[in-house]
């Protein structure tokens, strides 16, 4: 290896996520341990960053040594609109929750997609999304990656609800399809009724915000509920559902699924294999408390 190699392997990468606010993150605690666990010399960290400033914000990352950021609420619109160019996931859910350089170019990017799926088919399988109808909440970026990941697994009845109906019904409108509705919210009692699978992909329910008003007493026994939300761990939702015997995944599986793309994006080389990963989050959010 001659000098310039040398030096070159001894910059250290630095990538990040970026919100407002960003304090509650479990991001840095992920990336951080998956450098640690491979011996990579690297670093990630939180970046405030206030919406009226994060367009300028984003851009001039060319001009700095970071190699790219995660992006959360709610940034992700204004993340889409700052980059130079956009991959086909990103240009299909018109949000990025990743941002990173190439070739002297900032590329937007989303992870969501591939972090709602895995989780999903791991715990509740292929052919249980074939034969069960799905109902959503939310009409963000978010529930956008979940139905679009749902339209790709072949989901054949999707209910779409929004605590403002006029937000469901225009992504409802949007997609187009007969398989997917709007459903107000006023009768969201029914839009549950006899689903196999409910997905929270609004931010009902985290910390600082209300839970939802949701009864799940006539989901089907077998019904799964599946909350992005991971702070807290223990939802309002997930709490009822388990209450009821309804089978649940958490968020926390969906944050561990959609890093480790952008790990590779940010660092090079793939994120370890281990399976300790969801216990050191599991801890750091129990001392939190």
């Amino acid at each position: 290896m001659n000098a310039s190699q040398n030096q070159k392997s001894n910059i250290l990468k630095l990538a990040g996520v970026a919100g407002w606010p960003i304090h509650h993150s479990l991001s840095p605690v992920l990336h951080n341990y998956w450098l640690r666990q491979g011996a990579i010399r690297g670093a990630y960290t939180m970046f405030a960053v206030h919406p009226g400033e994060a367009k300028y914000a984003f851009q001039s990352l060319k001009k700095t040594t970071i190699s790219g950021l995660n992006v959360t609420i709610p940034l992700k619109g204004l993340a889409f609109e700052a980059a130079d160019e956009l991959s086909s996931d990103a240009m299909k859910l018109g949000v990025c929750n990743v941002l990173y350089k190439k070739n002297g170019k900032l590329i937007g990017h989303n992870t969501d997609m591939e972090g709602f799926a895995g989780p999903l088919l791991q715990h509740v399988g292929h052919n249980f999304i074939l034969n069960n109808a799905v109902t959503i909440i939310g009409a963000g970026g978010a529930a956008r990656a979940v139905l679009g990941s749902l339209l790709a697994l072949g989901a054949p009845e999707i209910r779409l609800l929004n605590r403002t109906d006029a937000r469901a019904k225009k992504l409802a409108a949007t997609v187009n399809i007969p398989s997917l509705y709007a459903c107000d919210w006023a009768k969201r009692q029914e839009a549950i009724s006899g689903a196999g699978l409910l997905i929270n992909a609004s931010a009902a329910g985290m910390s600082g915000h209300e839970d939802l008003d949701l009864n799940l007493k006539y989901m089907p026994g077998d019904a799964w509920v599946y909350d992005l939300v991971y702070t807290p761990l223990n939802t309002g939702l997930l709490k009822q559902a388990k209450a009821y015997g309804l089978r649940t995944i958490g968020g926390l599986d969906m944050l561990i699924a959609q890093a480790r793309p952008s790990f590779k994006l940010f660092y090079g080389v793939d994120a370890p294999a281990d399976d300790n990963i969801k216990t050191i989050l599991l801890n750091h959010l129990k001392a939190d408390k």
